[in-house]
């Protein structure tokens, strides 16, 4: 019985894995309403066929191959037909607009002020005052559009030079070189070793964690 629930559960594991890459990485990052009902009906498929001895394994894979096919094909129709993909996802809904409120929209969403006003100082807003336009977006989240009188002063409205920002890229974590750590950019490995030993460090074992700034052609590392 615990080997049946060991390969099952593997089995399950495996599954969701590959289900989570075959309708794509939306599903971790943005959750709509039909991949909320995805991952309740995936954990029931697989919490239901575990101690269940009259499921075989073929059983399982079966289900989840036939899931994972079934959501692809969701995704595929949403993509490509914008009024499933509306009927699957919803639509943004424009809660202000030039600072006014449509309370009407705010009950149809089910959202009080205590809820919005709760998800605006998550984006540092503690005032309905400053808010010019707002989007109630189909993952839950708000996107904001402040009053020109309370933005935030940019450097280019200072007549400033700025300099563009570069990107640090992990190479090297407990000890371990990462020559890929993002996917699409290669640092070499002789790189990451020259650029460590001209910090004084021989021995990679020493540095719990580097990060390889491109521009600067330079090594940020933390020690043990």
């Amino acid at each position: 019985m615990y080997t049946i629930i060991l390969v099952k559960l593997a089995i399950g594991f495996i599954g969701l894995w590959i289900i989570t890459f075959v309708i794509g990485r939306k599903e971790i990052g943005q959750i709509t309403p039909f991949d909320f009902f995805t991952s309740i009906l995936i954990s029931e498929i697989v919490g239901n066929t575990l101690y269940d001895k009259n499921v075989t394994y073929a059983h399982l894979i079966y289900a989840l191959a036939l899931w994972a096919l079934f959501a692809y094909l969701i995704e595929f129709l949403t993509v490509r037909f914008v009024k499933i993909k509306r009927l699957t996802e919803g639509r943004t809904v424009l809660l202000v607009e030039r600072g006014e409120i449509n309370q009407q929209l705010m009950r149809s969403c089910k959202l009080d002020f205590n809820q919005l006003m709760t998800m605006l100082r998550e984006k540092d807003i503690f005032n309905l005052v400053e808010v010019n336009y707002l989007l109630y977006e189909t993952n839950g989240t708000i996107s904001v559009i402040k009053k020109p009188e309370f933005d935030q002063v940019r450097v280019k409205d200072l007549n400033l030079r700025a300099e563009p920002s570069s990107l640090s890229i992990p190479v090297i974590e407990k000890g371990v070189i990462q020559t890929e750590a993002l996917r699409g950019k290669y640092v070499p490995e002789e790189k990451i070793r020259k650029l460590a030993r001209e910090q004084g460090f021989q021995d990679m074992t020493r540095i719990a964690y580097a990060e390889y700034n491109e521009d600067k052609d330079e090594l940020t590392i933390i020690d043990k």
